[in-house]
């Protein structure tokens, strides 16, 4: 009995490495049960495989809390009791059929528990709710309502995909992993920097407090030279207090401008500053703190200009306010706002 599981040719190590993992996990073995494991254990080779294969199933245990994973382990476990438990290590036939089991199973496992342990971490904020979330590698980003991103840590870079609304990035310095902001066509490369990044009104909005960025064309991934980046089209070499604001899709030039900083990041303590703001993007903020909605009847209200300073999610307000200094009007509906002309 020892002399079959001890002569399996090499190729099929690693399965029957997987198959004695499954076989541990399940308890304690009977003593020929011991002596047969200990013998495959000491060929040359299958303890460095055997560890492997314990490294993935003890893995998949510790990060369980996936769907997947579960089913997973469970299949293998189920598999195994289907076939018989103490009648595995008897017969070629028998053997094999196992080994090809406890092999595909424990293959699929290792893949997802890869793709588990380097799945990008989500961040997500609702109607009027505000985040602060600190990153792996020590920078925060700060949500506005109505946001999420996707956020990758790895070796060579800090990855972030915002894909709606809008995030203020503390950035940990780390020249060896720059960290980037994949929105909309757009990509920002910093390293260590405080910046913003919004998603509005089919346009991308970059507005930088400290440091440097970079703002580019998402396909463009040539390395980044701050001395040459002037002269690239489609780059942009932003300096402390810009603004960018590009139209997605588009071959309009970017605009550059010098906001009031200060104002810019009022969201973060729940107020919203207009200066000279397009009504369209204005009623967008205003929209992610209410589960009540301004609509515009007439989507060319969309260009009149907004300015003043409102509390987020106060639509009563804004719509007031809007109709005290332009020829339109509010209707109040069962969702909300309609805003339509006098």
């Amino acid at each position: 009995m020892s002399r079959d599981m001890t002569m399996i040719p090499q190729d099929e190590a690693a399965e029957t490495a997987a198959l004695w993992c499954i076989r541990l996990s399940e308890g304690e073995l009977a003593e020929n049960e011991w002596a047969v494991f200990e013998a495959w254990l000491a060929e040359p080779g299958h303890a460095e495989l055997f560890q492997e294969a314990a490294t993935v199933w003890r893995s998949s245990g510790e990060v369980g809390d996936w769907p997947q994973l579960i089913a997973l382990r469970t299949e293998a476990l189920t598999t195994f009791r289907r076939l018989g438990q103490r009648r595995w290590f008897v017969g070629k036939p028998r053997r094999v059929q196992w080994i090809a089991a406890a092999a595909t199973v424990l293959l699929t496992l290792a893949v997802s528990l890869g793709w588990y342990l380097n799945r990008p971490r989500e961040y997500e904020t609702h109607v009027g709710e505000r985040q602060v979330a600190v990153l792996d590698d020590g920078s925060r980003a700060s949500l506005d309502a109505v946001t999420a991103m996707n956020v990758r840590m790895q070796a060579d870079g800090r990855q972030v995909e915002l894909l709606h609304g809008r995030a203020k990035f503390d950035v940990a310095k780390d020249p060896l992993r720059p960290f980037t902001v994949v929105a909309g066509d757009k990509l920002i490369v910093a390293v260590g920097t405080s910046f913003s990044v919004e998603l509005i009104d089919r346009e991308v909005r970059v507005i930088l407090y400290e440091g440097q960025v970079e703002v580019r064309d998402r396909n463009d991934r040539a390395p980044s030279d701050a001395s040459a980046s002037a002269a690239v089209p489609g780059r942009h070499l932003l300096t402390p207090g810009a603004e960018l604001v590009e139209a997605m899709g588009s071959a309009v030039p970017a605009r550059i401008t010098r906001p009031d900083l200060t104002q810019s990041l009022s969201w973060e303590s729940g107020l919203l500053n207009f200066d000279d703001e397009p009504l369209a993007s204005a009623v967008e903020r205003m929209n992610r703190y209410s589960a009540r909605k301004i609509r515009l009847v007439d989507p060319s209200l969309g260009d009149i200009r907004v300015d003043g300073i409102f509390q987020a999610g106060d639509l009563d307000a804004f719509a007031e306010g809007l109709a005290v200094l332009h020829p339109v009007k509010e209707r109040v509906v069962a969702d909300g706002l309609v805003i339509e002309r006098r």
